[in-house]
């Protein structure tokens, strides 16, 4: 069995191919040397003289919350950190997953809710955002 005297140039080799292979992509990409992070794209070869290009706001469809005892609770609370809409995102939960997920926000997440704004908040999402209560 032979055995390789040099081990230091099977490293170099690989290093060498590596570096060989990183100018490929690097040549591929059309990179300029001044701009490592720019690309040139190619333009198309044909133009449109009579396209019209616009982008209008993004639209920002909030769903409501249901009306109900403990919404405004909802929304003063846990706007702070995120939007309703995780509320009305959520598949119809049980009423302890509700609880549950009001507990991991105050402890997990660090929420600052008070424990009667925590009851009110759980009574109202168990009122309407239950697999019995949830309107379709």
């Amino acid at each position: 069995m032979r055995r390789f005297k040099w081990p230091g140039i099977t490293i170099l080799s690989l290093f060498l191919l590596a570096a060989i292979a990183l100018r490929a992509d690097f040549r591929a990409g059309y990179y300029a040397p001044t701009e490592p992070g720019a690309m040139r794209q190619a333009l198309p070869d044909v133009f449109s003289t009579d396209a019209n290009y616009s982008a209008g706001q993004f639209p920002l469809l909030e769903p409501a919350l249901a009306t109900g005892d403990g919404k405004e609770t909802l929304e003063a609370d846990c706007s702070l950190c995120h939007t309703p809409r995780f509320v009305t995102m959520q598949p119809p939960l049980p009423a302890e997953t509700w609880a549950a997920e009001v507990e991991k926000m105050r402890k997990v997440m660090g929420a600052s809710i008070p424990d009667d704004d925590a009851k009110k908040i759980v009574e109202y999402l168990s009122a309407h955002y239950t697999p019995e209560t949830r309107k379709r």
